[in-house]
């Protein structure tokens, strides 16, 4: 029951940023085509620049999850250390994922 919670939890990390990259570049690049911009370009450079904002939106919206870390280790107490740096991974992957996404489909060839 707890590593199904666990993997609930991770999956959920990993298709919030996934979706805040692809989202975003997307929508940015529909912006670019109203606006007499190279979309292709546009979606290019949206999906690294909100690779880490998909991350911190995962998280939560702030750094929070790091500051956690930082009290647990105060305590000693690891195992929600190792949760937390979990959910951390999880979220990048869910970010890089949707930035290879977007490159694969502006350029065709996988990074």
């Amino acid at each position: 029951m707890l590593l199904g919670h666990l993997v609930k939890d991770m999956s959920t990390y990993f298709f919030v940023a996934f979706g805040i990259v692809l989202g975003g570049s997307i929508l940015g690049g529909i912006a670019a085509l109203l606006t007499r911009q190279p979309p292709f370009h546009t979606m290019y450079e949206l999906a690294f620049k909100l690779k880490i904002w998909g991350m911190v939106g995962a998280l939560g919206g702030t750094f929070d999850s790091f500051m956690q870390i930082e009290r647990i280790f105060q305590e000693g107490d690891m195992s929600p250390v190792i949760k937390q740096i979990i959910f951390i991974v999880s979220a990048f992957i869910g970010a890089d994922t949707g930035t290879r996404l977007i490159h694969w489909l502006v350029h065709g060839d996988p990074i």
